[in-house]
């Protein structure tokens, strides 16, 4: 595995893909209230433009645009997991895809990515660990300059009580779903959310909301700003985290999604993989 600039980071070479959407399993969305899923009418303007849908043999998984050929999201829809786990294959990214059409057309992976704690790490009961649940597919083509791109950001500032917004394809629905939700809880490496979470919407960027309401606080200052490339879109949203999975556990989870946190360590990672 390489070590680039202090990052240690797994990567995988892929094989183009065929384009043809594949069909995914049904799965039932999980929340602690009432599902709070919106349908996102108007998939070609930002950021649902930016917001992509990726299929693999078996499954799919959304993601975002961080540049003109990079898609972030989960390291589990790249890579199972763990040093027993194995790479996705024949990946395919719709940037807003509205369910029937996919207006920016499609894109192939060439190559993946993901930390060495995800894919190297034997986390209890086993597989990667959820800490380092992130990861990124590099694609044939440079889609972003149509699309526009989600910015990164992290802070050590606390971030319960701020708002957020998820746009993602959640397999029990057809087409790209939009939620809302402030910050319920938080850990060093994990957020949690009542953003209702379905198969598929693993990978979602979570993202600040513009303009937040009174009730709201303000984001945090952010302590490692993304160093991003220009972005032919209008002002960005910022992701600072990725819908990793839904309720169930203990603890906070019991009644949250899961949010994989952007760490420093993850915007260094991502500045290599863009």
């Amino acid at each position: 595995m390489p070590r680039r600039s202090g990052a240690l980071v797994a990567l995988a070479a892929v094989a183009l893909a065929s384009t043809a959407l594949a069909a995914a399993p049904a799965a039932a969305a999980t929340s602690s209230g009432p599902d709070n899923r919106v349908p996102v009418t108007s998939t070609t303007t930002y950021p649902a433009s930016a917001t992509v849908l990726l299929t693999f043999p078996g499954g799919r998984c959304s993601g975002f645009m961080i540049s003109p050929r990079t898609v972030a999201t989960a390291g589990h829809c790249v890579h199972t997991g763990g040093s027993g786990g194995g790479w996705r294959t024949n990946i395919v990214a719709y940037p807003g895809h509205n369910g029937t059409t996919a207006p920016f057309g499609s894109c192939a992976a060439t190559r993946l990515f993901a930390p060495q704690n995800w894919t190297g790490s034997i986390y209890a009961p086993g597989g990667g660990d959820p800490a380092h649940d992130y990861g990124a597919v590099q694609l044939n083509c440079a889609v972003g300059n149509s699309t526009g791109w989600y910015d990164l950001g992290s802070t050590t500032q606390p971030l319960t009580g701020s708002c957020t917004v998820t746009h993602g394809y959640p397999a029990d629905r057809t087409g790209q779903w939009a939620s809302t939700d402030r910050i319920r809880a938080e850990t060093v490496t994990q957020l949690y959310t009542s953003h209702s979470f379905g198969g598929g919407q693993d990978g979602s960027p979570v993202a600040y909301t513009p303009d937040p309401e009174d009730w709201c606080p303000l984001p945090p200052r952010l302590d490692f700003p993304w160093p991003k490339p220009p972005c032919p879109c209008p002002p960005t949203l910022t992701a600072l985290g990725i819908l990793a999975s839904g309720v169930g556990g203990t603890g906070p989870v019991h009644t949250n999604s899961v949010v994989t946190r952007l760490t420093q360590q993850a915007l260094t990672n991502y500045a290599q993989w863009r």
